[in-house]
């Protein structure tokens, strides 16, 4: 029998559940459904429990071992584990641990920690020391990844780099302060919800927003602007962490085009001559990362409770 562990990646949007065999990462069984944010974090706990229950199942049916189910979350997490913020859904005052008892010791993780993880075991960060991987997607996050760890900061809050306001003044004579913040302007959900109040169509992603820059002026002029903004963010980025390379994943940031597009609008943004040309790189993991990784850790943490 050989070792597996069981990592639910719960997205902002949709819910990946694969069964990961540890020896290499490779992903044995997957299932996806769509986050039911709306209906609250009861709801989406009860999604996350089905899935759990149903990669068990298949690791029965190829007879194998699980060890560990980790969850990872598009939310602040402590270093102990807990959810600390509510942007998509709170599971702040559930019983998460209980509900999921079954599966004995439960490893819950910030989704873009877990993916760095992953990308620097089996991924695009493999040999490289610091890394930085930015999660694109339905919202924006980054981890600094040092000798293989993602670094958690003194609370486990050190995935931020566009949640809040800048605040910048236009010039002499200019006493209004303009303010920006990236994730309400260029995270996909909100691009997805901008488009849509542009042409009347609610519900609109950011898929489809990208979908119809090939048509649609507006569109270009919005999807333009917004990496524009964000390239200057992820310059920063570079700017105050100097990684050796930086990766972007998620559904905006893998994406190939959309890569090639932000490294070239990033490079004028980096102020040091000797890392303007740093690898500029997408997941190798697309969306198993966040998934794989966690399952890793997961593991990681049971082998850690059964020493002490």
């Amino acid at each position: 029998m050989s070792q597996h562990a069981i990592g639910i990646d719960v997205g902002g949007t949709k819910t990946k559940a694969c069964l990961v065999r540890l020896a290499d990462g490779a992903v044995v069984a997957e299932r996806t459904e769509a986050t039911p944010c709306q209906a609250g974090g009861r709801a989406v706990l009860e999604l996350v429990g089905v899935l759990a229950v149903a990669m068990e199942a298949e690791g029965k049916v190829r007879n194998l071992e699980t060890a560990g189910l980790g969850l990872c979350l598009p939310e602040l997490v402590t270093r102990d584990g807990e959810p600390a913020s509510a942007w998509n859904f709170d599971w702040r005052d559930l019983d998460y641990r209980q509900h999921l008892g079954r599966f004995g010791t439960v490893h819950i993780d910030s989704d873009v920690r877990a993916a760095a993880f992953a990308e620097g075991w089996i991924g695009a960060g493999v040999d490289a020391d610091p890394f930085v991987y930015v999660t694109i997607s339905t919202g924006l996050s980054h981890s600094l990844v040092i000798g293989g760890t993602p670094y958690a900061g003194a609370r486990g809050f050190a995935i931020h780099f566009s949640g809040s306001d800048i605040v910048a003044f236009a010039g002499e004579g200019q006493d209004q302060p303009v303010r920006h913040n990236l994730e309400l302007f260029a995270g996909g959900k909100a691009l997805g919800e901008r488009y849509g109040r542009l042409i009347g169509r609610p519900g609109t992603t950011a898929l489809q927003l990208f979908e119809a820059e090939v048509y649609d002026p507006k569109a270009a002029r919005m999807v333009g602007d917004a990496l524009l903004s964000l390239a200057s963010y992820l310059g920063q980025l570079v700017n105050t962490l100097d990684p050796e390379i930086l990766i972007l994943g998620g559904g905006i940031g893998g994406d190939p085009s959309v890569n090639e597009r932000l490294a070239s609008l990033t490079r004028p943004f980096i102020w040091a001559d000797g890392a303007r040309d740093l690898p500029i790189i997408r997941s190798v993991l697309g969306d198993t990362a966040c998934a794989v990784g966690v399952a890793a850790l997961a593991n990681r943490t049971c082998r850690l409770a059964v020493r002490i």
